[in-house]
């Protein structure tokens, strides 16, 4: 089983097929097959629609292939075992390219997905539905069965500890907060956490429009704005930060500025923050817009609902809400933090290391002395903090904040999105804060960092 549609393996004329059996209710969609089709190099596995009595059949040709469940058994390298993530990764952030709903791709187990072992190539199944009637994909439930399986010769111990870590706490978060495993998850945690290699930048965010205001009889940009390099980078507009009215955060703590308004948020493509991997979001889902000095997040009438400050099955839909800096509100289960732009965070080009040592440097040419810093206690590299909240993309997901209190102060490290984050032993969950000072330890994703302020 696939979800609740049935899928089996059968041998016809010598050739190797992988069924999946739909009900005749289903409606094909012939854009989308013809998209699966085209996409053999893409990692997706040719279709063939044939229709009974009772139901539709899919049929996957995956003769001289090998389950990857198999493939993985036998010993390999390390740098071959994450090649094979970084392919189903691209294999997801391809359908989303293509607007193919991630529920579709039948990724719950890894009998049902191949691997091509002469040309060293993983292929899936995807279902061209009309309507989205399953869910046939659960990437972290995935991912800890291929792990569970895979024979690694040769690992280096830290790194193999470290991702089991971070697939046990993307299943736990999951249970409890029905947020799940997106490929944009794992291209930040392979790339810049583990400095896995990986072929392309895995986020582009539409071009918003520079400078704010009304977008009354303004054009929407035809397509995404191109990664300008190689490095996880989401490229937006080029606005300087004062001109930006506002940003959201994400789950993975990545900035969205909000230069022009109505600032629209739905899965057709054409929208400011386009999802268009989320079945659960309707074309034009919510917006935001500023009236008379307020901003307001507003629902356009979704299947599914935007909700504010948490998501509950059962919680009560808005409609249109006032939204203040640092409120959280939901694309039904999807969260994002808007903030109010005070005009010093850098949200040009978000997630470059270039970009944000180059703004360190910056400060530094400017004989501004940072007034704390991190230390890997591994590499002994030191991270200099020059004003609070501070944020960086090497330590994304955490802020540290000071608050005075007369003669007095205190520091503490918020958790916004990191799923393994711990203060001097003790768990510091999402949405949760922890007290620090000089000289406290804390495990970011298994990598130790010492606070220190400076006298």
């Amino acid at each position: 089983m696939a979800g609740n549609v049935s899928t089996k393996i059968v041998y016809q004329n010598c050739d190797t097929y992988l069924i999946a059996g739909l009900k005749k209710r289903d409606r094909i969609n012939e854009d989308a097959l013809r998209v699966v089709n085209s996409s053999r190099g893409d990692g997706l596995l040719e279709v063939k629609w044939e229709n009974t009595a009772a139901r539709h059949v899919l049929k996957y040709n995956v003769s001289n292939l090998t389950a990857l469940s198999e493939y993985v058994k036998q010993p390999l390298t390390q740098e071959r075992y994450f090649g094979i993530l970084g392919q189903i990764q691209r294999i997801l952030e391809y359908c989303s390219e293509n607007s193919l709903t991630s529920d579709n791709v039948i990724l719950l187990d890894p009998k049902n997905v191949f691997y091509d072992v002469e040309k060293r190539k993983v292929l899936v199944a995807y279902l061209p539905l009309m309507i989205n009637m399953y869910k046939c994909s659960n990437l972290a439930k995935f991912l800890y069965k291929l792990h569970k399986n895979a024979n690694i010769e040769g690992a280096d111990k830290t790194v193999m500890e470290k991702y089991a870590l971070f697939l046990e706490d993307n299943l736990k978060s999951q249970r409890d907060r029905s947020i799940g495993l997106t490929y944009n998850h794992l291209y930040t945690f392979l790339h810049d956490v583990l400095g896995v290699p990986m072929s392309s930048a895995s986020i582009r965010v539409a071009e918003a429009k520079s400078g704010a205001g009304s977008k009354e009889g303004a054009s929407k940009p035809s397509a995404p704005a191109q990664a300008e390099d190689q490095d996880h980078t989401i490229v937006v507009s080029k606005p300087k930060a004062a001109d930006c009215a506002a940003f959201l955060k994400d789950s993975a703590n990545r900035e969205i500025p909000i230069a022009d308004f109505p600032f629209t948020i739905g899965r057709k493509a054409d929208n400011d923050l386009a999802l268009t991997d989320k079945g659960t979001v309707s074309k034009l889902h919510a917006v935001i817009t500023f009236e008379d000095g307020t901003f307001y997040i507003e629902d356009k009438g979704s299947s599914n609902g935007t909700f504010l400050s948490s998501f509950e099955g059962g919680r009560e839909k808005i409609k249109k809400q006032q939204l203040n800096s640092g409120d959280t509100f939901y694309i039904y289960d999807i969260p994002f933090v808007f903030t109010v732009n005070t005009g010093d965070s850098p949200t040009v080009i978000v997630g470059r290391k270039n970009e944000l040592k180059a703004k360190t440097d910056d400060l530094k040419k400017t004989g501004m002395k940072h007034i704390a810093y991190l230390l890997n206690t591994s590499s002994k590299e030191k991270v200099p903090i020059f004003v609070y909240p501070f944020t960086c993309a090497e330590l994304s997901g955490i802020i540290i904040s000071r608050e005075n209190q007369k003669s007095r102060h205190s520091i503490s490290i918020e958790n916004k999105s990191c799923t393994s984050l711990s203060v001097e032993g003790d768990e510091v969950t999402i949405g949760e804060s922890s007290s620090i000072f000089s000289g406290c330890n804390f495990l970011y994703y298994g990598i130790s960092y010492t606070f220190y302020e400076e006298n």
